[in-house]
Protein backbone atom coordinates (compact mmCIF):
# COMPACT_ATOMS: atom_id res chain seq x y z
CA UNK A 1 0.00 0.00 0.00
CA UNK A 2 2.64 2.50 1.14
CA UNK A 3 4.33 1.72 -2.81
CA UNK A 4 0.94 2.38 -4.10
CA UNK A 5 1.09 5.81 -2.63
CA UNK A 6 4.79 6.32 -3.65
CA UNK A 7 3.74 5.49 -6.74
CA UNK A 8 1.00 7.95 -7.57
CA UNK A 9 2.79 10.87 -6.04
CA UNK A 10 6.19 10.47 -8.37
CA UNK A 11 3.26 10.22 -11.17
CA UNK A 12 2.01 13.39 -10.08
CA UNK A 13 5.21 15.09 -9.42
CA UNK A 14 6.00 14.11 -12.82
CA UNK A 15 2.69 15.32 -14.08
CA UNK A 16 3.03 18.56 -12.80
CA UNK A 17 6.68 19.04 -13.88
CA UNK A 18 4.81 18.69 -17.66
CA UNK A 19 3.87 22.02 -18.89
CA UNK A 20 0.62 22.76 -18.51
CA UNK A 21 -0.35 25.50 -21.02
CA UNK A 22 -2.11 24.69 -24.24
CA UNK A 23 -0.01 26.86 -26.41
CA UNK A 24 3.35 24.67 -24.51
CA UNK A 25 1.88 21.10 -24.44
CA UNK A 26 2.44 19.50 -27.79
CA UNK A 27 -0.38 16.46 -26.78
CA UNK A 28 1.30 14.43 -29.86
CA UNK A 29 4.63 14.45 -28.18
CA UNK A 30 3.82 13.55 -24.99
CA UNK A 31 4.41 10.44 -24.08
CA UNK A 32 7.80 10.86 -25.47
CA UNK A 33 8.29 14.13 -23.45
CA UNK A 34 7.12 11.57 -20.47
CA UNK A 35 9.36 9.00 -21.42
CA UNK A 36 11.99 11.68 -21.53
CA UNK A 37 11.71 12.57 -18.11
CA UNK A 38 11.55 9.33 -16.24
CA UNK A 39 15.27 8.76 -17.62
CA UNK A 40 16.26 12.13 -15.83
CA UNK A 41 17.78 11.45 -12.29
CA UNK A 42 14.14 12.17 -10.19
CA UNK A 43 15.83 12.44 -7.16
CA UNK A 44 18.12 15.64 -5.78
CA UNK A 45 19.23 16.46 -2.28
CA UNK A 46 21.99 18.95 -0.73
CA UNK A 47 22.45 20.83 2.07
CA UNK A 48 24.22 19.81 5.62
CA UNK A 49 23.53 18.31 8.97
CA UNK A 50 25.29 18.87 11.93
CA UNK A 51 25.69 17.70 15.48
CA UNK A 52 27.10 19.60 18.62
CA UNK A 53 28.00 18.79 21.65
CA UNK A 54 29.28 21.63 24.42
CA UNK A 55 30.88 20.83 27.96
CA UNK A 56 31.37 22.91 30.68
CA UNK A 57 32.94 22.87 34.11
CA UNK A 58 33.63 25.80 36.50
CA UNK A 59 35.43 26.04 40.40
CA UNK A 60 33.12 28.96 40.75
CA UNK A 61 29.97 29.53 38.07
CA UNK A 62 27.38 26.97 38.81
CA UNK A 63 24.53 28.52 36.81
CA UNK A 64 25.48 27.32 33.46
CA UNK A 65 24.22 24.12 32.07
CA UNK A 66 27.34 21.35 31.80
CA UNK A 67 26.21 19.63 29.21
CA UNK A 68 24.30 21.01 26.03
CA UNK A 69 23.38 19.33 22.29
CA UNK A 70 22.40 21.22 19.43
CA UNK A 71 21.52 19.21 16.26
CA UNK A 72 20.92 21.48 13.00
CA UNK A 73 20.00 20.97 9.50
CA UNK A 74 19.50 22.27 6.15
CA UNK A 75 18.29 20.04 3.70
CA UNK A 76 16.75 20.13 0.25
CA UNK A 77 15.24 17.43 -1.00
CA UNK A 78 14.01 17.53 -5.38
CA UNK A 79 11.74 15.63 -7.07
CA UNK A 80 12.11 16.79 -10.75
CA UNK A 81 10.14 20.30 -10.98
CA UNK A 82 9.75 19.89 -6.90
CA UNK A 83 12.29 21.33 -4.24
CA UNK A 84 11.37 20.43 -0.33
CA UNK A 85 13.42 22.22 1.55
CA UNK A 86 13.75 21.48 5.54
CA UNK A 87 15.65 22.96 8.30
CA UNK A 88 15.63 21.80 11.60
CA UNK A 89 17.16 22.91 14.91
CA UNK A 90 17.23 20.64 18.26
CA UNK A 91 18.65 20.93 21.73
CA UNK A 92 18.38 20.23 24.90
CA UNK A 93 19.14 24.01 26.18
CA UNK A 94 16.20 25.17 27.98
CA UNK A 95 15.11 22.16 29.42
CA UNK A 96 16.64 23.24 32.75
CA UNK A 97 15.63 26.53 32.81
CA UNK A 98 13.53 25.81 35.80
CA UNK A 99 10.71 28.05 34.65
CA UNK A 100 8.21 28.82 31.38
CA UNK A 101 9.17 30.72 28.58
CA UNK A 102 6.35 31.50 25.61
CA UNK A 103 8.49 30.43 22.94
CA UNK A 104 10.31 26.95 21.13
CA UNK A 105 13.66 25.95 22.06
CA UNK A 106 13.13 23.20 19.04
CA UNK A 107 12.40 24.18 15.47
CA UNK A 108 11.44 22.11 12.57
CA UNK A 109 10.34 24.05 9.25
CA UNK A 110 9.46 22.54 5.75
CA UNK A 111 9.22 24.73 2.64
CA UNK A 112 8.37 23.08 -0.77
CA UNK A 113 8.29 24.99 -3.90
CA UNK A 114 6.92 24.11 -7.36
CA UNK A 115 7.95 27.07 -9.96
CA UNK A 116 6.50 29.99 -8.83
CA UNK A 117 4.57 28.03 -5.47
CA UNK A 118 6.36 28.13 -1.85
CA UNK A 119 4.51 26.92 0.87
CA UNK A 120 5.72 27.10 4.46
CA UNK A 121 4.62 24.69 7.01
CA UNK A 122 5.71 24.08 10.70
CA UNK A 123 8.14 26.67 13.00
CA UNK A 124 8.52 29.08 10.17
CA UNK A 125 8.80 33.60 9.73
CA UNK A 126 7.90 35.80 6.80
CA UNK A 127 8.23 39.64 6.41
CA UNK A 128 5.25 42.03 4.67
CA UNK A 129 6.81 45.04 5.70
CA UNK A 130 8.41 46.45 9.36
CA UNK A 131 5.33 47.73 10.65
CA UNK A 132 3.27 44.63 10.59
CA UNK A 133 5.15 41.69 10.33
CA UNK A 134 8.65 41.63 10.22
CA UNK A 135 10.45 38.42 10.85
CA UNK A 136 8.18 36.82 14.06
CA UNK A 137 8.65 32.96 14.32
CA UNK A 138 4.68 31.16 14.19
CA UNK A 139 3.95 27.76 14.32
CA UNK A 140 1.84 27.26 11.42
CA UNK A 141 1.68 27.49 7.42
CA UNK A 142 2.35 29.85 4.48
CA UNK A 143 2.09 30.45 1.24
CA UNK A 144 3.68 32.85 -1.40
CA UNK A 145 2.74 32.70 -4.95
CA UNK A 146 4.96 34.83 -7.26
CA UNK A 147 3.64 34.10 -11.06
CA UNK A 148 4.95 35.44 -13.98
CA UNK A 149 2.18 38.11 -13.87
CA UNK A 150 1.68 41.39 -12.09
CA UNK A 151 -0.18 39.81 -8.77
CA UNK A 152 2.02 38.20 -6.29
CA UNK A 153 0.28 36.89 -3.13
CA UNK A 154 1.41 36.20 0.17
CA UNK A 155 -0.66 34.72 3.19
CA UNK A 156 0.17 33.22 6.83
CA UNK A 157 -1.84 31.51 9.63
CA UNK A 158 -0.39 30.36 12.32
CA UNK A 159 0.52 29.79 16.56
CA UNK A 160 2.54 32.97 17.72
CA UNK A 161 2.74 32.19 21.24
CA UNK A 162 1.81 29.35 23.07
CA UNK A 163 0.16 29.47 26.58
CA UNK A 164 2.21 29.16 29.26
CA UNK A 165 0.75 29.25 33.02
CA UNK A 166 1.29 31.40 35.94
CA UNK A 167 3.00 28.78 37.89
CA UNK A 168 4.55 31.54 40.39
CA UNK A 169 8.10 31.74 39.46
CA UNK A 170 9.20 35.09 39.00
CA UNK A 171 11.08 33.91 36.55
CA UNK A 172 8.33 32.84 34.64
CA UNK A 173 6.63 34.70 31.39
CA UNK A 174 2.82 33.90 31.28
CA UNK A 175 1.62 34.45 28.43
CA UNK A 176 -2.22 33.47 26.64
CA UNK A 177 -2.01 31.38 23.28
CA UNK A 178 -1.75 34.21 20.35
CA UNK A 179 -2.47 33.57 16.93
CA UNK A 180 -2.44 35.12 13.76
CA UNK A 181 -3.20 35.48 10.02
CA UNK A 182 -1.82 37.87 7.51
CA UNK A 183 -1.80 38.47 3.95
CA UNK A 184 0.68 40.43 1.50
CA UNK A 185 -1.16 41.20 -1.68
CA UNK A 186 1.14 43.16 -4.46
CA UNK A 187 0.95 44.18 -8.07
CA UNK A 188 3.91 44.93 -10.25
CA UNK A 189 4.35 46.44 -12.76
CA UNK A 190 7.46 47.44 -15.40
CA UNK A 191 7.34 51.22 -14.14
CA UNK A 192 5.79 50.76 -10.66
CA UNK A 193 4.54 48.45 -7.53
CA UNK A 194 2.00 48.68 -5.23
CA UNK A 195 1.08 46.68 -1.77
CA UNK A 196 -1.53 46.14 0.44
CA UNK A 197 -1.07 44.72 3.55
CA UNK A 198 -3.35 43.04 6.23
CA UNK A 199 -2.29 41.57 9.72
CA UNK A 200 -4.75 40.32 12.03
CA UNK A 201 -3.45 38.68 15.90
CA UNK A 202 -5.69 37.88 18.92
CA UNK A 203 -4.95 35.99 22.39
CA UNK A 204 -7.56 33.02 23.45
CA UNK A 205 -8.52 34.25 26.43
CA UNK A 206 -9.68 31.01 27.41
CA UNK A 207 -6.18 29.28 26.98
CA UNK A 208 -5.30 30.09 31.06
CA UNK A 209 -6.94 28.89 34.30
CA UNK A 210 -5.73 32.00 35.64
CA UNK A 211 -5.44 35.39 34.78
CA UNK A 212 -1.66 36.97 35.13
CA UNK A 213 -3.33 40.29 35.51
CA UNK A 214 -0.53 40.39 38.57
CA UNK A 215 2.58 40.93 35.92
CA UNK A 216 0.96 43.00 33.82
CA UNK A 217 -0.69 40.11 30.77
CA UNK A 218 -3.66 41.06 29.31
CA UNK A 219 -5.28 39.53 26.31
CA UNK A 220 -4.92 41.83 23.55
CA UNK A 221 -6.25 41.68 19.73
CA UNK A 222 -4.27 43.69 16.50
CA UNK A 223 -5.40 44.77 13.60
CA UNK A 224 -2.89 46.40 11.04
CA UNK A 225 -3.11 47.52 7.36
CA UNK A 226 -0.60 48.91 4.91
CA UNK A 227 -0.34 50.72 1.99
CA UNK A 228 2.75 50.35 0.25
CA UNK A 229 4.38 52.04 -3.40
CA UNK A 230 7.39 52.10 -5.49
CA UNK A 231 7.29 54.17 -9.31
CA UNK A 232 10.02 54.78 -10.89
CA UNK A 233 9.53 58.94 -11.86
CA UNK A 234 11.91 59.02 -14.41
CA UNK A 235 14.84 56.31 -15.54
CA UNK A 236 17.21 57.38 -12.58
CA UNK A 237 15.07 58.60 -10.24
CA UNK A 238 12.55 56.20 -7.73
CA UNK A 239 9.98 57.10 -5.39
CA UNK A 240 9.01 54.50 -2.60
CA UNK A 241 6.79 55.17 0.39
CA UNK A 242 4.53 52.96 3.00
CA UNK A 243 1.55 54.20 5.11
CA UNK A 244 0.99 51.75 7.93
CA UNK A 245 -2.30 52.22 10.36
CA UNK A 246 -2.41 49.69 13.62
CA UNK A 247 -5.67 49.84 16.19
CA UNK A 248 -4.26 47.45 18.95
CA UNK A 249 -7.07 46.45 21.59
CA UNK A 250 -4.59 46.22 25.26
CA UNK A 251 -7.03 44.32 26.93
CA UNK A 252 -10.19 42.57 25.22
CA UNK A 253 -12.40 41.84 28.41
CA UNK A 254 -12.62 45.72 29.13
CA UNK A 255 -16.09 47.49 27.77
CA UNK A 256 -16.76 50.97 26.96
CA UNK A 257 -16.45 51.98 22.78
CA UNK A 258 -14.16 53.77 21.80
CA UNK A 259 -13.46 57.23 18.79
CA UNK A 260 -12.19 54.99 16.20
CA UNK A 261 -9.87 56.64 14.20
CA UNK A 262 -8.40 54.90 10.97
CA UNK A 263 -8.99 52.32 8.99
CA UNK A 264 -7.78 49.63 10.78
CA UNK A 265 -9.79 50.66 13.96
CA UNK A 266 -12.88 50.92 11.82
CA UNK A 267 -12.78 46.71 10.93
CA UNK A 268 -12.31 45.81 14.94
CA UNK A 269 -14.83 45.83 17.39
CA UNK A 270 -12.62 47.34 19.69
CA UNK A 271 -13.28 48.58 23.63
CA UNK A 272 -12.00 51.41 25.64
CA UNK A 273 -8.84 50.00 26.11
CA UNK A 274 -7.79 49.92 22.02
CA UNK A 275 -5.58 52.63 20.85
CA UNK A 276 -4.82 53.41 17.14
CA UNK A 277 -1.70 54.31 16.22
CA UNK A 278 0.28 55.54 12.55
CA UNK A 279 3.75 54.79 10.88
CA UNK A 280 4.74 56.74 7.59
CA UNK A 281 7.56 55.95 5.47
CA UNK A 282 8.97 57.63 2.10
CA UNK A 283 11.63 59.09 0.43
CA UNK A 284 13.42 59.69 -2.98
CA UNK A 285 16.72 58.20 -4.46
CA UNK A 286 18.42 59.56 -7.57
CA UNK A 287 20.90 57.09 -9.41
CA UNK A 288 24.36 58.71 -10.52
CA UNK A 289 26.53 57.22 -12.92
CA UNK A 290 28.92 57.20 -10.29
CA UNK A 291 26.79 57.37 -7.17
CA UNK A 292 23.59 57.28 -5.46
CA UNK A 293 22.01 60.64 -3.63
CA UNK A 294 18.59 59.98 -1.53
CA UNK A 295 16.18 61.74 0.92
CA UNK A 296 14.04 59.85 3.02
CA UNK A 297 11.38 60.90 5.86
CA UNK A 298 10.27 58.59 8.48
CA UNK A 299 7.19 59.43 10.97
CA UNK A 300 6.37 56.68 13.89
CA UNK A 301 3.28 57.57 16.24
CA UNK A 302 4.22 57.32 20.06
CA UNK A 303 3.20 53.89 21.25
CA UNK A 304 2.90 52.27 17.58
CA UNK A 305 3.41 48.64 17.64
CA UNK A 306 1.82 45.27 16.06
CA UNK A 307 1.82 42.14 17.70
CA UNK A 308 3.60 40.72 14.31
CA UNK A 309 6.78 41.91 15.69
CA UNK A 310 9.37 41.63 18.28
CA UNK A 311 10.29 44.88 18.98
CA UNK A 312 9.52 48.32 17.51
CA UNK A 313 10.86 52.24 17.66
CA UNK A 314 8.12 54.39 18.08
CA UNK A 315 7.55 58.27 19.01
CA UNK A 316 10.28 59.74 16.07
CA UNK A 317 10.35 61.49 13.27
CA UNK A 318 13.58 61.35 10.77
CA UNK A 319 14.34 63.37 7.98
CA UNK A 320 17.71 62.55 6.47
CA UNK A 321 20.19 62.98 3.50
CA UNK A 322 22.12 59.95 1.99
CA UNK A 323 24.42 60.20 -0.36
CA UNK A 324 26.93 57.16 -1.90
CA UNK A 325 29.73 58.15 -4.68
CA UNK A 326 32.81 56.54 -6.15
CA UNK A 327 35.85 58.83 -7.03
CA UNK A 328 39.21 58.33 -8.09
CA UNK A 329 38.56 55.51 -10.71
CA UNK A 330 36.74 53.63 -8.25
CA UNK A 331 39.80 53.70 -5.73
CA UNK A 332 38.02 55.72 -3.21
CA UNK A 333 34.14 54.93 -1.91
CA UNK A 334 31.92 57.53 0.27
CA UNK A 335 28.97 57.45 1.61
CA UNK A 336 27.07 59.84 4.27
CA UNK A 337 24.05 59.90 5.62
CA UNK A 338 22.69 63.58 7.87
CA UNK A 339 19.57 64.24 9.29
CA UNK A 340 17.64 65.67 12.15
CA UNK A 341 15.86 63.31 14.55
CA UNK A 342 13.08 64.38 17.15
CA UNK A 343 10.31 62.63 19.59
CA UNK A 344 7.63 64.22 21.60
CA UNK A 345 5.45 64.11 18.92
CA UNK A 346 2.07 64.38 20.23
CA UNK A 347 2.98 66.42 23.34
CA UNK A 348 2.62 64.21 26.01
CA UNK A 349 6.25 63.96 27.48
CA UNK A 350 7.76 66.09 30.22
CA UNK A 351 10.60 66.27 28.11
CA UNK A 352 11.60 67.18 24.42
CA UNK A 353 14.25 65.91 22.65
CA UNK A 354 15.87 66.12 18.83
CA UNK A 355 19.04 65.46 17.96
CA UNK A 356 21.00 65.32 14.38
CA UNK A 357 22.31 62.08 13.10
CA UNK A 358 25.10 61.88 10.83
CA UNK A 359 27.67 59.55 9.57
CA UNK A 360 30.32 59.12 7.04
CA UNK A 361 32.35 55.82 5.75
CA UNK A 362 35.10 55.75 3.62
CA UNK A 363 36.98 52.71 1.89
CA UNK A 364 40.60 53.80 0.18
CA UNK A 365 42.33 51.29 -2.38
CA UNK A 366 45.50 53.37 -1.65
CA UNK A 367 47.77 50.70 -3.78
CA UNK A 368 47.25 47.18 -4.46
CA UNK A 369 48.82 46.23 -0.83
CA UNK A 370 47.35 49.02 1.10
CA UNK A 371 44.06 49.18 1.83
CA UNK A 372 42.36 52.04 4.81
CA UNK A 373 38.88 52.38 5.76
CA UNK A 374 37.23 54.62 7.86
CA UNK A 375 33.78 54.93 9.62
CA UNK A 376 32.71 58.34 11.95
CA UNK A 377 29.39 59.48 13.16
CA UNK A 378 28.14 61.92 15.43
CA UNK A 379 25.19 62.23 17.20
CA UNK A 380 23.61 65.00 18.99
CA UNK A 381 20.52 64.66 21.27
CA UNK A 382 19.35 68.01 22.60
CA UNK A 383 16.45 67.84 25.63
CA UNK A 384 14.15 70.59 27.28
CA UNK A 385 13.13 69.14 30.20
CA UNK A 386 10.81 70.24 32.67
CA UNK A 387 12.16 69.36 36.33
CA UNK A 388 8.95 70.29 37.95
CA UNK A 389 5.49 68.38 36.66
CA UNK A 390 3.22 70.60 38.71
CA UNK A 391 4.63 73.61 37.36
CA UNK A 392 1.43 74.44 35.12
CA UNK A 393 -0.50 72.80 37.86
CA UNK A 394 0.51 75.57 40.52
CA UNK A 395 1.31 78.38 38.09
CA UNK A 396 -0.17 81.72 39.36
CA UNK A 397 -1.49 83.53 35.73
CA UNK A 398 -1.08 87.15 37.84
CA UNK A 399 2.49 86.72 38.27
CA UNK A 400 5.44 87.42 35.47
CA UNK A 401 8.64 87.12 34.72
CA UNK A 402 8.98 83.68 36.96
CA UNK A 403 12.27 81.68 36.31
CA UNK A 404 12.30 78.85 34.32
CA UNK A 405 12.48 75.63 36.07
CA UNK A 406 13.61 73.36 33.22
CA UNK A 407 17.03 72.33 32.38
CA UNK A 408 18.38 72.09 28.74
CA UNK A 409 20.28 68.85 28.07
CA UNK A 410 22.83 68.58 25.40
CA UNK A 411 24.21 64.62 24.60
CA UNK A 412 27.30 64.37 21.91
CA UNK A 413 28.52 61.34 21.10
CA UNK A 414 30.91 60.37 18.67
CA UNK A 415 32.56 56.94 17.32
CA UNK A 416 35.36 56.72 14.84
CA UNK A 417 37.34 53.58 13.74
CA UNK A 418 40.08 53.67 11.16
CA UNK A 419 41.69 49.98 10.04
CA UNK A 420 44.80 49.88 7.62
CA UNK A 421 45.41 46.50 6.29
CA UNK A 422 48.84 46.51 4.54
CA UNK A 423 50.40 42.96 2.88
CA UNK A 424 53.95 43.04 3.06
CA UNK A 425 54.63 39.77 1.27
CA UNK A 426 52.66 37.53 -0.67
CA UNK A 427 54.43 34.24 -2.35
CA UNK A 428 54.21 30.58 -2.81
CA UNK A 429 57.10 30.49 0.03
CA UNK A 430 55.96 33.27 2.29
CA UNK A 431 53.03 35.90 2.95
CA UNK A 432 53.17 38.79 5.36
CA UNK A 433 49.84 41.14 6.77
CA UNK A 434 50.62 43.88 8.89
CA UNK A 435 46.83 45.69 10.71
CA UNK A 436 46.39 48.64 12.65
CA UNK A 437 42.68 49.28 14.09
CA UNK A 438 41.98 51.78 16.43
CA UNK A 439 38.25 52.85 17.89
CA UNK A 440 36.96 55.41 19.81
CA UNK A 441 33.58 56.06 21.16
CA UNK A 442 33.43 59.62 22.95
CA UNK A 443 30.09 60.82 24.59
CA UNK A 444 29.82 64.24 26.37
CA UNK A 445 26.61 64.85 28.61
CA UNK A 446 26.25 68.45 28.62
CA UNK A 447 23.79 70.58 31.19
CA UNK A 448 22.73 74.13 30.82
CA UNK A 449 26.25 74.06 28.37
CA UNK A 450 28.33 72.51 31.81
CA UNK A 451 29.47 69.66 32.00
CA UNK A 452 29.24 68.19 35.09
CA UNK A 453 31.54 65.32 37.19
CA UNK A 454 30.95 61.98 35.89
CA UNK A 455 29.01 63.33 32.49
CA UNK A 456 32.16 62.45 30.13
CA UNK A 457 32.33 58.96 28.88
CA UNK A 458 35.37 57.96 26.67
CA UNK A 459 36.78 54.75 25.33
CA UNK A 460 40.25 53.90 23.14
CA UNK A 461 40.65 50.52 21.62
CA UNK A 462 44.07 49.75 19.29
CA UNK A 463 44.97 46.52 18.02
CA UNK A 464 48.06 45.50 16.08
CA UNK A 465 48.28 42.36 14.13
CA UNK A 466 50.91 40.59 12.32
CA UNK A 467 50.31 37.24 10.59
CA UNK A 468 53.09 35.41 8.92
CA UNK A 469 52.42 32.29 6.36
CA UNK A 470 54.16 29.93 5.03
CA UNK A 471 51.88 28.21 2.25
CA UNK A 472 54.35 25.10 1.08
CA UNK A 473 54.10 24.34 4.71
CA UNK A 474 50.71 24.94 5.00
CA UNK A 475 51.45 26.72 8.34
CA UNK A 476 50.45 30.07 9.73
CA UNK A 477 51.15 32.08 12.20
CA UNK A 478 49.40 35.15 13.80
CA UNK A 479 50.22 37.48 16.93
CA UNK A 480 48.50 40.75 18.23
CA UNK A 481 48.61 43.11 20.57
CA UNK A 482 45.51 45.12 22.22
CA UNK A 483 45.38 48.17 24.47
CA UNK A 484 41.99 49.82 26.27
CA UNK A 485 41.75 52.54 27.57
CA UNK A 486 38.41 53.98 29.38
CA UNK A 487 37.29 56.93 31.09
CA UNK A 488 33.54 56.63 32.95
CA UNK A 489 31.87 57.79 35.90
CA UNK A 490 35.25 59.63 36.65
CA UNK A 491 37.73 56.79 36.73
CA UNK A 492 40.39 55.39 34.48
CA UNK A 493 40.86 51.79 33.49
CA UNK A 494 43.06 49.88 31.37
CA UNK A 495 42.89 46.26 29.75
CA UNK A 496 46.08 44.89 27.34
CA UNK A 497 47.67 41.84 26.64
CA UNK A 498 48.67 39.57 23.80
CA UNK A 499 47.72 36.57 21.77
CA UNK A 500 49.12 34.38 20.02
CA UNK A 501 47.71 31.42 17.60
CA UNK A 502 49.77 28.54 15.14
CA UNK A 503 47.72 26.62 12.57
CA UNK A 504 49.23 23.79 10.90
CA UNK A 505 47.41 21.52 8.17
CA UNK A 506 48.31 17.53 7.87
CA UNK A 507 47.67 14.98 5.58
CA UNK A 508 47.09 17.03 2.81
CA UNK A 509 44.96 19.25 4.39
CA UNK A 510 42.51 17.06 5.69
CA UNK A 511 43.50 17.44 9.27
CA UNK A 512 43.58 21.26 9.94
CA UNK A 513 44.98 22.17 14.00
CA UNK A 514 44.85 25.63 15.53
CA UNK A 515 46.88 26.04 19.31
CA UNK A 516 46.54 29.65 20.54
CA UNK A 517 47.04 31.23 24.15
CA UNK A 518 46.16 35.00 24.99
CA UNK A 519 46.77 37.15 28.16
CA UNK A 520 45.05 40.05 29.15
CA UNK A 521 45.61 42.80 32.52
CA UNK A 522 42.26 44.74 33.22
CA UNK A 523 43.57 47.39 35.90
CA UNK A 524 42.06 50.30 37.26
CA UNK A 525 41.83 52.57 40.83
CA UNK A 526 40.03 49.62 42.63
CA UNK A 527 40.24 46.35 40.20
CA UNK A 528 42.95 44.17 39.17
CA UNK A 529 42.17 41.07 37.01
CA UNK A 530 44.64 38.99 35.27
CA UNK A 531 43.01 36.53 32.66
CA UNK A 532 44.63 33.70 30.78
CA UNK A 533 43.18 31.20 27.97
CA UNK A 534 44.59 28.12 26.33
CA UNK A 535 43.03 26.87 23.64
CA UNK A 536 43.65 23.87 21.02
CA UNK A 537 41.09 23.18 17.93
CA UNK A 538 40.96 20.72 15.52
CA UNK A 539 38.64 19.61 12.37
CA UNK A 540 39.33 16.74 10.24
CA UNK A 541 38.22 15.86 6.98
CA UNK A 542 38.21 12.15 6.70
CA UNK A 543 35.99 12.25 3.84
CA UNK A 544 34.79 14.49 1.22
CA UNK A 545 31.59 15.07 3.15
CA UNK A 546 31.93 14.19 6.64
CA UNK A 547 34.26 16.62 9.19
CA UNK A 548 34.67 16.34 12.83
CA UNK A 549 36.07 19.06 14.92
CA UNK A 550 36.74 19.55 18.26
CA UNK A 551 37.89 22.63 20.64
CA UNK A 552 38.89 22.72 24.44
CA UNK A 553 39.51 26.31 25.57
CA UNK A 554 40.70 26.86 29.71
CA UNK A 555 40.92 29.76 31.15
CA UNK A 556 42.07 31.25 34.16
CA UNK A 557 41.12 34.51 36.04
CA UNK A 558 43.18 35.76 39.43
CA UNK A 559 41.19 39.40 40.89
CA UNK A 560 41.09 41.28 44.07
CA UNK A 561 38.21 41.68 43.78
CA UNK A 562 36.59 40.52 47.45
CA UNK A 563 32.84 40.45 46.17
CA UNK A 564 34.17 37.75 44.04
CA UNK A 565 36.75 34.24 43.77
CA UNK A 566 39.98 35.69 43.84
CA UNK A 567 40.77 32.26 41.17
CA UNK A 568 38.19 31.12 38.75
CA UNK A 569 39.05 28.00 36.81
CA UNK A 570 36.64 27.68 33.62
CA UNK A 571 36.96 24.95 31.06
CA UNK A 572 34.47 24.76 27.53
CA UNK A 573 35.21 21.53 25.47
CA UNK A 574 32.74 21.31 22.15
CA UNK A 575 32.78 18.40 19.57
CA UNK A 576 30.98 18.58 16.43
CA UNK A 577 30.28 16.63 13.55
CA UNK A 578 29.21 18.13 9.80
CA UNK A 579 27.61 16.13 6.76
CA UNK A 580 27.73 17.91 3.65
CA UNK A 581 25.03 16.19 1.19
Amino acid sequence: MNNRYCLIFLWVCLIFSLETSAQEVDLENLGTKIKSTLKKNPFRISGSASANTIFYNSNVNSNRDDFNYFLNGNLNVGIYSWSLPISYSLTNQGSKLGYEVPFKFNRLSISPKYKWIRAHLGDASMNFSPYTLNGLMFTGAGLELTPDMPLKVSVMTGRLNKAVEDNGDPRTIPAYKRTGHGAHLKWEEERYKIGLIGFYAKDDLGSLRVAPDIKGVTPQENLVLSFTGNVNIYKNLAAYFEYANTAITNDVRTIGKIDKKGVASALLKGNSSTEMYDAVNGGIDLKLKKGMLGIRYERIDPGYRTLGAYYFNNDLENITLNTAFNLFKDRVSLATNIGKQRDNLDQQKLKQSSRWVGSINTNIKASDKLMVTANYSNFTMFTNNQLNQFTNINENPLLVQQPIDSIDYKQISQNLNVNANYILSSSKELTQNLNVNYSLNDMVNKENDIVRVGGISRFHNVNLAYALGFPDRKLNIATSFSYTNSFAASSTSTIFGPAFTVNKSFLKDKLSSTLGVSYNRSSGSKVDINVTNFRLGCNYNFWKKHSFNANIIQMFRNTNQQSQNPKLNEMTASFGYNYSL
